[in-house]
């Protein structure tokens, strides 16, 4: 009998873990994220928000596991698709998804890229590529999207790792806005024609979690403090420029390290929460980049978030064909133009009256 050891979640209990399982979780390279925060600085705003990248990848792993036994995949599958669920996040930077904008500017990456990277084996250390021995390729496969529906099952609307970090995020921030009813999602999803799709019965719970998720986004994703804060930390990366097989060992603690010693104005501001001021407009990416160039000389940083959105489609399931889930949810069709891309301009607070009344001027609205 193999090696069976359980680490005890906060969302789901215990969960257990198979020698292979077990040997990913001890690498250097998993561990790491023990020290990566989930929401990156959302912890400024909400206290609570200090759970990991870590805690996160284990509950994927558990779910994906849950959801393709019950969905009647052969063992090989389940056990391809756990594996992928517990690494599609091992790419990820210091404070998650804060620094991929200057992640991509330098080397070209995101954090999937990373993850792909790692576990090929490209990056120092090379622990996990070697723990996964014969399940590597396959693992690459689904989190490349190569393989229909176990790449589903860990990529697009509705899947196990949006399942998750609604859940986790919600329970640690305190905000309620994210509840998601996991056992009835669980209950209603089945594979008809190689598709994953919803049964019509369970369409009520896949939108709570798609209306959940949209109100996370307003709430706490897109808080404005958290992304200004997250902005500062992504230029001060751009200008360190580390060397990429050393970045990609670095946890949060790390990055600050670093910062202490090339950016103390930026390193101060992030560690004693002096965060300048900042607003959201509401402008596609071609509007925002004039709008930025008019302002320059009065702003600190600006980023662009593009739309949240997934192009990936959840199918409903009737009992004569699968259709689009728009095709039955005005409220899935409203969400579909809800999660929208917004700029975000930084300015010091001297400069707050001249910039809201330029905004006012050329009549765009902010936050």
């Amino acid at each position: 009998m193999r090696n069976i050891k359980t680490i005890h979640d906060s969302i789901y209990g215990s969960i257990d873990l198979d020698e292979t399982v077990s040997n990913i979780v001890s690498t250097n390279e998993f561990q790491r994220m023990n020290m990566v925060k989930q929401l990156g600085f959302t912890y400024l705003v909400f206290p609570g928000a200090t759970h990991s990248r870590f805690e996160h990848s284990l509950g994927t792993y558990y779910l994906a596991r849950e959801v393709s036994t019950r969905l009647g995949l052969e063992e090989e599958d389940v056990v391809d698709v756990s594996l992928a669920g517990l690494l599609h996040d091992i790419g990820h930077s210091p404070f998650s998804h804060s620094l991929e904008g200057s992640m991509m500017k330098i080397y070209g990456k995101e954090h999937l890229g990373v993850t792909v990277d790692i576990i090929e084996g490209k990056t120092p250390r090379n622990e996990i590529s070697d723990s996964l021995g014969g399940h590597k390729n396959r693992v690459l496969k689904i989190l490349k999207g190569e393989a229909g529906v176990l790449s589903r099952i860990i990529s697009g609307n509705g899947d196990v790792d949006q399942i998750d970090y609604l859940a986790r995020d919600s329970y640690y921030t305190g905000v309620a806005l994210g509840a998601v009813d996991i056992p009835r999602i669980m209950r209603v999803l089945s594979i008809y024609r190689n598709e994953l799709c919803v049964e019509v019965k369970g369409l009520p719970s896949v939108e709570g979690l798609m209306v959940a998720r949209m109100l996370m986004y307003r709430t706490v994703y897109r808080h404005k403090t958290a992304l200004i804060a997250s902005s500062l930390a992504n230029d001060a990366l751009f200008s360190m420029n580390p060397d990429y097989d050393e970045f990609v060992q670095w946890n949060d603690c790390d990055f600050m390290a670093e910062l202490k010693k090339n950016d103390l104005k930026i390193y101060d501001s992030l560690k004693h929460r002096k965060i300048p001021k900042g607003l959201i407009v509401r402008q596609g990416e071609r509007e925002f980049n004039e709008l930025k160039q008019e302002l320059d000389g009065n702003l600190v940083s600006s980023q662009y978030f593009k739309s949240p959105f997934k192009n990936e489609v959840l199918n409903v399931l009737t009992e004569e064909e699968i259709r689009p889930i728009t095709d039955f949810s005005l409220i899935m069709q409203f969400l579909e133009r809800e999660l929208e891309g917004m700029g975000l301009i930084i300015f010091k607070k001297e400069e707050e009256l001249k910039i809201k009344d330029a905004l006012k001027i050329r009549k765009i609205q902010y936050l």
